[in-house]
């Protein structure tokens, strides 16, 4: 069986690290176990990450990016055959708009 190597990258490890601490403001006795389980999940991505939905990313930017949603959150990840590597690119909140979509209002604005 075909493993990758799982990176997160410094963009979305600084929004897990805000997810985690808003968390921990808000349900401390939840958050370190939370945290667990986003890795645990993440680490996941080692084996068969094509099984994972496309993201609404892939509209805003070249390349095939996928994600696996956990809790209220997406992981957004590119799978780079070339190098067998997964590279976990956004962790979003779920509401949040994709990455490159631009807000009706502002849709309005430039007409």
């Amino acid at each position: 069986m075909k493993r990758y190597e799982v990176i997160v990258t410094p963009e979305a490890e600084t929004a897990i690290i805000s997810a985690f601490n808003y968390i921990d403001e808000h349900a401390p006795l939840n958050a370190e176990r939370w945290l667990r389980k986003l890795y645990s999940c993440i680490a996941s991505l080692e084996n068969f990450p094509h099984r994972y939905a496309l993201a609404r990313e892939c509209q805003f930017f070249e390349g095939e990016l996928r994600q696996l949603v956990f809790k209220s959150h997406r992981i957004v990840f590119r799978i780079e055959e070339e190098q067998d590597i997964v590279r976990v690119v956004h962790f979003v909140h779920g509401r949040q708009l994709a990455i490159g979509e631009v807000p009706v209002s502002e849709e309005e604005d430039s007409d």
